[in-house]
């Protein structure tokens, strides 16, 4: 069988950890130099990496169509645009509708930026969506030969995908909070916390292995204020009420526990 040629647009964190796969990928980011679209031109797949950030509680996706206005044109049907950037549920679904020259999956990455590759490499699972099911197939086909015949795949539809990663990057952020407030408590009771996080840590519902990054909590550097889970929060946040109507009620008490405690870092000197 014919390998598969696989294309990154957005050579950032996730863009070179996904490109590092695969053998000779074709790269696209003008800002760093990578500035060809023809290379593009022969890709089976491609993998979009760009940032989207929140803006008034909304994802901000110029520049994913500033991308995809640039390369579409030359692209064909048969292509696949697999999103690895972190989109709020039906983006996808939209991005097909408005450019429907080529196909499109979710494909949303869940890697720590200080050990990306490690986490591309050896994933807890891959999630891929797409609304015909054939294309999420291609896509997982690319990965199987890369990664350990082990990992999941959970092939779904593209807004389930998407919601898969909101759903996993804020429920992170909740346990983040929570384990702050937990630490508050011990403080004021005068128990020491590292036992308490262990007791947790043993139960795997709670932590297990490097799962129990969560848990920790350094005096130093309360709260988090990393490049994803403040955005995405507040992007979950303003689609649950604005989009559905619903309160976000405890994705809004993570957030406010968030603030917080990034007002005790700065009031100790961040």
């Amino acid at each position: 069988m014919t390998q598969a040629r696989v294309g990154v647009i957005g050579y950032g964190v996730v863009g070179e950890a996904t490109a590092r796969l695969f053998d000779q990928p074709a790269i696209f980011d003008p800002p760093k130099g990578y500035d060809d679209p023809r290379v593009l031109m022969d890709c089976d797949i491609i993998f979009l990496a760009v940032p989207v950030p929140t803006e008034l509680g909304k994802n901000d996706l110029s520049i994913v169509h500033e991308v995809l206005d640039r390369i579409t044109p030359i692209l064909r049907p048969d292509q696949i645009i697999a999103v690895r950037s972190t989109v709020l549920p039906g983006t996808v679904r939209a991005l097909q509708a408005q450019y429907s020259g080529v196909r499109f999956a979710s494909n949303p990455e869940f890697l720590r930026a200080h050990r990306a590759f490690e986490d591309a490499r050896h994933p807890y699972r891959v999630v891929i969506g797409a609304d015909e099911p054939e294309v999420a197939v291609r896509v997982a086909d690319v990965y199987r030969p890369r990664l350990d015949p082990r990992v999941e795949f959970v092939l779904t539809d593209s807004r389930t995908a998407e919601m898969i990663k909101y759903a996993a990057n804020v429920f992170l952020a909740l346990k983040i909070s929570y384990m702050h407030e937990i630490w508050d408590a011990c403080r004021a009771l005068e128990i020491d916390y590292e036992v308490v996080k262990r007791g947790l840590a043993l139960d795997p519902r709670i932590g297990d292995g490097e799962a129990n990054e969560e848990l920790d909590v350094r005096p130093a550097q309360l709260g988090f204020d990393d490049e994803c889970l403040p955005k995405d929060l507040a992007a979950f946040i303003g689609f649950l009420r604005d989009e559905l109507g619903l309160p976000a009620t405890l994705p809004q008490a993570t957030a406010t526990v968030n603030a917080e405690m990034l007002s005790r870092r700065m009031a100790l000197g961040d």
